[in-house]
């Protein structure tokens, strides 16, 4: 039980590592080359880091019971192995890690659960026939099939989606003109369309996962803001310029109206900074897509997540060029302490 925990925290700062550069360079590459395609590719090129990040779990699912079947087989025929006091350290922090990432795990899901379930309690039937005939055109309209409940609500004081598996749209009781409802309720249905909660509950699970790294943070913030810009884009595709003016206004006049709200896991984050930037994108064009460069990007993630598998394969192979493991017709040369301490030091 010791070496497994030990086996997977250091996969996890093996991980962390590794992503921790994808993360700074992803940020550099976005703020001086990316900046020329599209919002969309800007935000689901952050699901190259977040998926890499999930992947240390498969990871040793595959390779720890590979090298635990490999020490069965090699195990009568090396040395006894002495467990440094060092270890018990690296132990403790492991175990310290679970705990915190436990403790965030149960807090999260607790307080999401409960201001959930008070939203919905509280919500109510909309009355209004043209609010509910609107919304099924925008449901037709943009081809979703899913159902999303519609749903007035006072304790929100801003426009939101919510729930990744029973969804709802709650509007607050705020003087929309038809034009302007029109706008709110095709953004958030994008919302669901492009499927963004579940997207934010993986960068969730990365931040629970990687509490510790401060980077991880800076990306969730990043995503958060990329996932609006990329929603925005895909509302106003093939649209003309009078009709971004008017989303625009009901994009001001929400934000207005919502006094910056912010609750933190919802769909929609409304704040000063975004404003800035989404009105500034809204006028501008599409950028391209950028579908080779995501490509080239999998293709570099995937490259670091098999290295580490080979290094974690041929491990046994380096003990036997080594010297370490020994041969029925050979007797190892060297200080005995000394070859246990080099086989402890490979694994």
């Amino acid at each position: 039980m010791n070496n497994c925990m030990i086996y997977i925290f250091e996969n996890l700062i093996q991980t962390t590592i590794i992503c921790s550069i994808g993360i700074c360079l992803l940020l550099f590459l976005k703020r001086y080359v990316f900046k020329k395609f599209s919002k969309r590719f800007n935000y689901y090129i952050w699901l190259v880091i977040v998926f890499r990040m999930l992947l240390f779990l498969f990871n040793y699912t595959v390779t720890y019971e590979v090298k635990k079947n490999n020490r069965n087989t090699v195990g009568n025929s090396i040395t006894q192995i002495d467990i440094p006091k060092d270890n018990n350290l690296m132990l403790y922090v492991a175990y310290l890690w679970v705990f915190v990432a436990i403790v965030i795990a149960v807090y999260t899901f607790i307080k999401y659960t409960r201001f959930k379930n008070l939203v919905v309690d509280v919500s109510y039937d909309i009355e209004d026939n043209d609010v509910n005939y609107l919304y099924k055109n925008l449901l037709e309209e943009l081809n979703i099939k899913k159902k999303i409940e519609l749903r007035g609500s006072d304790e929100l004081i801003s426009p939101a989606g919510m729930g990744l598996f029973k969804s709802y749209i709650f509007l607050p009781d705020y003087p929309y003109s038809k034009d302007e409802l029109t706008w709110i309720l095709k953004h958030e249905l994008m919302h669901f369309k492009n499927k963004d909660i579940l997207i934010k509950f993986l960068v969730l699970s990365v931040k629970i996962i990687y509490w510790f790294n401060p980077l991880v943070y800076i990306m969730s913030s990043k995503v958060n803001l990329d996932c609006e810009l990329c929603c925005d884009e895909s509302v106003l595709t093939d649209c003309s310029l009078k009709d971004k003016k008017e989303y625009a206004l009901a994009l001001i006049k929400s934000i207005k109206l919502s006094k910056n709200y912010n609750s933190g896991i919802l769909t929609t984050e409304f704040n000063k900074t975004s404003l800035e930037m989404r009105l500034n994108s809204i006028i501008k064009k599409k950028g391209r897509n950028g579908i080779f460069i995501a490509f080239i990007l999998i293709c570099i993630s995937l490259i670091t997540y098999f290295n580490f598998e080979t290094i974690s394969f041929n491990n046994f192979n380096t003990l036997g060029t080594m010297g370490i493991i020994n041969d029925k017709k050979a007797k190892p040369k060297g200080d005995n302490v000394l070859n246990r301490k080099v086989i402890y030091s490979r694994y």
